[in-house]
Order: structure tokens, then sequence, then C-alpha cells
């Protein structure tokens, strides 16, 4: 009450457009989402056979070594979980509770710039060390490239978009496959989750064939996505929308 209107011609908020400004929102973040799958197939080809955005699979795998005997990739898991829970940490720093009115509250805005800067020095290395780093090298990377990973997750948290999570799609495909048989394709939370899944795939195959026949640029095509998206979102939530009281 009392709080200057919104300029935009939808609700307080929203981008000039109305929904459009939700619309952009699920594009960033499947676009986000394809860099997770690019990220994961790097990790997981280049830094170990680990992952620095999935960590439910980092979990088992961190299990399994341990079974295993094998320390190194314990080591390698154990770095990614801890750079990830540090980045989620400093994101719930950053991110106002109770999240603001809007589609895309700017502090989502900050955590991309981080993230971004986190994965171009990531790129920086990996080019320098030509996709191959020496043991120093590569805890450096699973560190940098897991941090800028759970700076990602928190603000897709955030945004609490329902089959939207950037990083993982077991909900995803979860709540696709059990409205099936009732509702087809034809919801929109149906829709998101199944792009969600389909991105990610095709997110991890880009990954992995950059990083088997271009490996010493392969991290290059993720800070471009991140870039775009970083950009982008910018450029459209940038002015903050006023809180609900």
């Amino acid at each position: 009450m009392g709080s200057t209107p919104d300029r935009s011609d939808g609700p307080p908020g929203v981008p000039p457009g109305g929904a459009s400004g939700e619309t952009r929102r699920d594009v960033l973040l499947i676009a986000l989402t394809f860099s997770a799958g690019l990220v994961d197939a790097i990790s997981f080809l280049g830094l170990g056979q680990i992952f620095t955005a999935n960590m439910t699979g980092n979990v088992v795998f961190l299990a399994l070594a341990l079974g295993e005997r094998n320390l190194q990739t314990a080591l390698h898991s154990a770095t990614a979980l801890i750079g990830f829970s540090v980045g989620a940490m400093a994101a719930g720093l950053v991110l106002r509770r109770p999240r603001p009115a809007g589609p895309w509250p700017r502090e989502v805005n900050w955590l991309l710039w981080g993230q971004l800067a986190f994965l171009l020095v990531f790129a920086v290395l990996w080019v320098v060390e030509r996709g191959e780093p020496d043991m120093t090298t590569l805890y450096i990377l699973i560190t940098l490239s897991s941090l800028g990973m759970g700076l990602q997750n928190a603000a897709a948290r955030h945004l609490a978009v329902p089959g939207l999570t950037t990083t993982v799609v077991t909900g995803a495909l979860t709540v696709f496959m059990m409205d099936l048989p009732a509702l087809g394709v034809a919801g929109t939370a149906q829709r998101k989750s199944l792009v969600a899944v389909v991105t990610l795939f095709a997110g991890a195959a880009v990954g992995a064939t950059l990083t088997v026949y271009a490996r010493p640029v392969a991290p290059v095509v993720t800070v471009v996505v991140l870039a775009a998206v970083a950009i982008v979102a910018y450029a459209s939530f940038r002015v903050a929308p006023s809180v609900a009281s």
C-alpha cells in the first residue's frame, strides 16, 4: 500500500510485457541447465570422474571411493562437496528472505556474476594447462567449478520454479512421469520438466564431445553460455521490483 506503481504494464515486479518476465526467467534457467550439463561432463572426464554440479551423484562417488579405498577419488569428491557447500552458503548470505516480489530478484544477478567469475578463472587455468592439469591445479579447478555451481544451485532454488533446478533432474523426471498418465505433456510443469531433462542431457553430450575432441577449449563454451545468461538477466531484471508488504 502506498508504494509507487510499477512502470510496467503487468503486475508489480514483472518486466514490461506482463508474463514475459516469467518466460524470460524460464529460458534463462533452461540455459543454466545446459551449462550444468557442460560443467558435469567436463568435471567427470577432466577432473577425476566426479561431478561439480550434481552433488547427489557426487555423494555416491564419494561413498564408492571410500568403499574401494580409492583415496584420490575420495579427495576429489570431498573437495567438490566442500566447494559446492561453501558456494551455497555464500549465496545464502546474499539472498534476501522473504524473497522479493518479481520473477527474478536482483540478488540472483549478483550470484550469476560471481559464478561467471569462478568459471572464467576455471577456463583460463584449464586453457593454460591445455586440459591436463597437474595435481595442485586439479584441486584448484575442482574448487572453482564447485563454488560456482553452488552459487547457481542456490540461485535456482531461490527462484523456486518447479522442474527447473538447473543441476539435477531427478525431481523433474519424477514429476513428469507421475503426471504423464493423466496429463501427458499438456501441463506447464510437465513441459518444463521434460525440457529440463532434455537440456541437461544435451549439455552433457556437448560437454563430453568437447572434452574428447577439443579438450583445451571445452570450458570456454560454458563461460560463453553463462556470460550470455548473466547479460540477458541483467538487462531484463536490473530494476529491483518493489517488495510486497
